[in-house]
Parts: C-alpha cells; sequence; structure tokens
C-alpha cells in the first residue's frame, strides 16, 4: 500500500514547518547565553548515534533500514535529553515503511537529584498507524530510584495535549495524560538492559502503549552494539484493516561521545 503523495506532500507543508519551530522552542531560553562556555566543556554534553537493520510486524510487515540517535545536556539541576528515531523502507514505488519519532525532555532536579519536574515534547509521524501524526505536549513530575548499585528505576507522570490528525479526517486537539516508567539494570561493567514503558491515555479514544526493551553491549572502545524490541498497542485504530498490536525489532551499531 502507499498513500497518496498528494497528502503526504500537503501533510509536509502544512505541518513541517511548525513541528521544527515548536521542537525548536521547548529547549529552555537560557541555554542560548552559556554556548560558549558549553563549547569549551565537553562533559556538559553526551549521546550516541546509532544505524543497523530493523524488521517490523503487524499492519505492514518489513525489513527494513533503522537509526536511532539521542543527545543529553545537562548542568547543575539542569538537564535535557533529545532523541530521533527513523524507520523506512520503499521497493519500487511503494513505501512500506516510513515512522519518524522525535521527541525532546527538559529537567530540572531537585535536591538531591532524585525528584525532579519536567516538560516533554514528542511528535511521531507514521501513516502506517492510521495517523498523519501525533504531537503530545506534557509536563509534570518524576522520581528516580536507585534500587542497588547496578539498578534503577525513572518514573514519571504528567498532563498535557495532544493534537493529531487520522487519515481522513480533521485534525483534532485532547487533553492528555502520560505515566513513563524506565527500568536499568548494568549487568556488567559492558553490558545494560533497559525496559521503558509508556502509557498515553487520551480524551479522544485514541490510547497509545509502548514497551521498548533493549540490551546493550560494548563492542570495541566508543563503538556498542544494541538490540531493541519496541512493541506498541493503538486501543483504538482508526482504519477497520490497521492493526492494533505493531512491533519493530532493531539491532543497531552505536557510537557514543
Amino acid at each position: 500500500m502507499r498513500l497518496p503523495e498528494t497528502s503526504q506532500i500537503s501533510f509536509h507543508n502544512k505541518y513541517g514547518k511548525r513541528i521544527i519551530f515548536v521542537l525548536m522552542f521547548i529547549f529552555p531560553a537560557w541555554m542560548t547565553s552559556i554556548t560558549g562556555a558549553m563549547a569549551k566543556t565537553s562533559k556538559l554534553w553526551s549521546g550516541s548515534a546509532a544505524f543497523g537493520l530493523s524488521s517490523a510486524t503487524g499492519t505492514f510487515p518489513s525489513l527494513n533500514l533503522n537509526s536511532h540517535d539521542w543527545v543529553r545536556w545537562q548542568k547543575h539541576h539542569w538537564q535535557n535529553r533529545a532523541h530521533v528515531s527513523y524507520n523506512y523502507t520503499a521497493a519500487s514505488s511503494a513505501i512500506y515503511a516510513n515512522r519518524l519519532v522525535l521527541g525532546n525532555q527538559t529537567r530540572y532536579y531537585f535536591k538531591p537529584k532524585i525528584r525532579y519536574v519536567f516538560a516533554n515534547i514528542r511528535y511521531d509521524r507514521n501513516q502506517f498507524n492510521g495517523y498523519f501524526y501525533h504531537l503530545t505536549e506534557i509536563i509534570g513530575e518524576g522520581n528516580v530510584i536507585h534500587l542497588n548499585k547496578t539498578m534503577s528505576l525513572d518514573y514519571q507522570g504528567g498532563i498535557g495535549a495532544q493534537e493529531d490528525q487520522p487519515i481522513g479526517q480533521k485534525r483534532q486537539t485532547s487533553p492528555a495524560a502520560r505515566l513513563a516508567v524506565n527500568y536499568r539494570w548494568h549487568l556488567t561493567h559492558h553490558a545494560t538492559f533497559k525496559e521503558a514503558v509508556t502509557t498515553l491515555l487520551s480524551t479522544a479514544n485514541n490510547n497509545t502503549y509502548e514497551s521498548i526493551t533493549s540490551l546493550e553491549s560494548r563492542l570495541y572502545g566508543n563503538f556498542n552494539l544494541q538490540l531493541s524490541y519496541t512493541a506498541t498497542y493503538n486501543e483504538f485504530p482508526v482504519i477497520s484493516y490497521y492493526k492494533k498490536f505493531n512491533t519493530i525489532t532493531t539491532a543497531d551499531l552505536m557510537y557514543h561521545f
């Protein structure tokens, strides 16, 4: 199946610039005043760039290319996390997978650095789940619990709004709530297991549940191998033949900096 090209062009022209504009302003304004200091202090920045193969199941099963990158900035009690994930497959003139996820979360940690408040924005573009796009904006509170020397639990909850456009329907905005739990277990000095579960509840009856399970192991120097499994459940697909449950399994070569 291939979506009409006119719909895709209209979508990009209408919302592309707006999304980029919103993502730019989610970063705290005060960050611009210390750009010079950040350039001199590399410890303020960390992140990774990953590229590999992924296999998708659900409405349109496919084997495709995958990219998952993130960057983190942290100073004193402030922290900013941004990430991008992209999956794409095309054969001849047909597109089978075209999924883009952009996210950014800004945190302020209280003393001690366990409890925090956050502002989160996420943009999902995946026409193959029945929607042209999802845009969520959430503010809330979270906590980090260190279970022992090797395990930690980061959980948060917040409220905000969700804007989306179902295929064949008008754009809609509705109140939303987000609950998220991130579990991290350092198995060894070179291997880490992670589990992230996110629940997005919306009054528009399009609740979404996502689970990301990953295992990361060091290969050489700053290069790691990451295996991950993402399962997404859309409670009320807007098109009857779209499946509620979709998965993406990835194998990525990751470079940390």
